[in-house]
C-alpha cells in the first residue's frame, strides 16, 4: 500500500469548490429534467395512456432518485473538506455555517418536494387525459 500523503491547503480548497460546483450542476440537471417532464406531460396530456404514464413516472422517479443520491454524496464531501480545513485552522468561506446548512437542506427539500409535485402533476395529467378520452367515447 502506498504511503498516504496529506492534502495541501490549496488542494483542499480546490476540491471543496469543485464539489460545490458539482452540487450546482446536479441541481441544474434536475431542474432541466423536471421542466422537460412537466412540459412534455402538459403537451401530451390527452395521449397519456397507462403504460406511458408508468414509463414517464418511473423513469423520472428513478432519475430523480439517482440525482438525490449524487447530491447527498456531494454535500457530504463538501462538509468533509470544509471540516478538514477547519481542523487545520483555516476558514473555508466567509459566511456563517448556518448559511451553508440552509442552502444544503433547502436545496434537498426543494429537490424532494419538486419531485413529488412533478409526479403528482404527471399522475393528474394522466387522469385528466383518461377522463377526456372516456367522455369522448
Amino acid at each position: 500500500m502506498p504511503p498516504v500523503h496529506e492534502m495541501s491547503q490549496e488542494s483542499i480548497y480546490s476540491t471543496l469548490y469543485a464539489v460545490l460546483a458539482l452540487t450546482d450542476s446536479i441541481f441544474q440537471i434536475w431542474i432541466t429534467l423536471t421542466f422537460a417532464v412537466l412540459i412534455a406531460t402538459y403537451v401530451a396530456e390527452r395521449r397519456f395512456d397507462p403504460a406511458l404514464y408508468r414509463l414517464v413516472a418511473g423513469l423520472y422517479a428513478f432519475a430523480s432518485g439517482i440525482l438525490f443520491v449524487r447530491f447527498a454524496s456531494a454535500a457530504y464531501q463538501a462538509f468533509h473538506y470544509k471540516n478538514l480545513l477547519r481542523a487545520r485552522g483555516f476558514e473555508p468561506w466567509p459566511v456563517p455555517n448556518i448559511v451553508s446548512l440552509i442552502i444544503g437542506i433547502g436545496t434537498f427539500v426543494f429537490l424532494l418536494s419538486g419531485t413529488v409535485g412533478t409526479l403528482w402533476f404527471v399522475r393528474s395529467a394522466w387522469k385528466r387525459g383518461a377522463h377526456q378520452r372516456d367522455a369522448k367515447a
